[in-house]
């Protein structure tokens, strides 16, 4: 719960208003501030496939949560970094006068989009494991874990929306008030936290085998009905049968 959290307040907190930063800071055009900002989160949705292919094939739940949540730890501290130092930034120039602003460099937009697709790789591994590492902790025969089940649940939506509302209100105002490196720097210290509690219960977690990926099967259905697609179906329902 703690990770999803986290994990909601660096999604947000960079989706609420990232394109003033863009815009003003980095001098970016609007279109192009709002181009970065629909990638970074189109990016974190689309990555939930290999993230979920990687924990149920390969990695499992738990491997995939504790790596993720180490890459978007490391995104979060970058993007830190990145508003924090002025080498990573261009020179800032008046506003009135922004047609005279110099843009980010190559470099600096560089180390930009690489904090930030690394926040969005981590959202993906996070966004497809956690649910389901929780739901692995309980016995769904057990009418007892199966109501136990049933209420973490119920907290784990909670947290969704206090994370979400946090990010929204809180931590845009520090962003907006106080610097945006302390907001994303907030994001990095309450990652590493999360991932330390997260480590902490490993003696007690319940860990289930990885079966394979669901993305498998239906692959394999599409390639089997295409190399079949031009096989005649008989009329004989005894044949058929």
């Amino acid at each position: 719960m703690g990770i999803e959290v986290c994990e909601r307040l660096s999604t947000m907190g960079i989706a609420v208003n990232f394109v003033t930063y863009l815009g003003g800071t980095m001098h970016l055009p609007s279109a192009t501030s709002a181009n970065i900002v629909t990638d970074f989160l189109g990016t974190s949705f689309l990555l939930c496939l290999p993230g979920g292919f990687l924990a149920d094939s390969l990695l499992g739940r738990y491997k995939t949560i504790a790596i993720f949540a180490i890459v978007q730890t490391l995104g979060n501290s970058m993007l830190t970094i990145s508003t924090k130092l002025p080498q990573l930034r261009p020179p800032p120039c008046n506003a009135t006068l922004t047609s005279k602003c110099k843009q980010a460099s190559g470099f600096q937009m560089a180390i930009l989009y690489l904090s930030l697709y690394l926040i969005a790789i981590g959202n993906g591994g996070l966004k497809s494991s956690v649910p389901g590492f929780g739901t692995d902790q309980f016995d769904e025969n057990d009418d007892k874990e199966k109501a136990k089940m049933a209420y973490f649940f119920n907290r784990f939506v909670f947290f969704i929306c206090t994370g979400t509302l946090t990010a929204t209100t809180v931590l845009v105002y520090i962003q907006d008030e106080v610097g945006r490196s302390w907001g994303y720097g907030i994001c990095s210290i309450t990652m590493f936290v999360a991932i330390l509690m997260f480590l902490s219960g490993t003696k007690r977690y319940r860990y289930k085998k990885t079966l394979g990926s669901p993305i498998v099967h239906i692959f394999q259905v599409i390639v089997a009905a295409t190399r079949k697609r031009k096989i005649k179906i008989t009329s004989d329902i005894r044949l058929i049968v």
